[in-house]
């Protein structure tokens, strides 16, 4: 798990999508969550993660996949 986001009816878990270390977090989050919504390919990321194995990345999706994936309820 990578962290979890707090709503004031839910708690939600966010987990990495690939393995690795993080290596730096977005202060402006602290502040300013609602970056994850206005932002979430700018100013809205969470993390920077050092990826343990760079073969994972190969396997992620692209964004229009995951727009696709997002849109059909799956």
């Amino acid at each position: 798990m990578l962290c979890t986001v707090e709503s004031v009816k839910a708690v939600s878990e966010i987990y990495a999508p690939i393995g690795g270390r993080i290596v730096d977090t977005n202060p402006k989050l602290g502040v300013e969550p609602e970056l994850l919504n206005r932002d979430p390919h700018g100013e809205g990321w969470y993390c920077r993660i050092r990826v343990a194995d760079p073969g994972e990345v190969d396997r992620l999706m692209d964004a229009a996949s995951y727009e696709q994936l997002t849109r059909s309820g799956a």
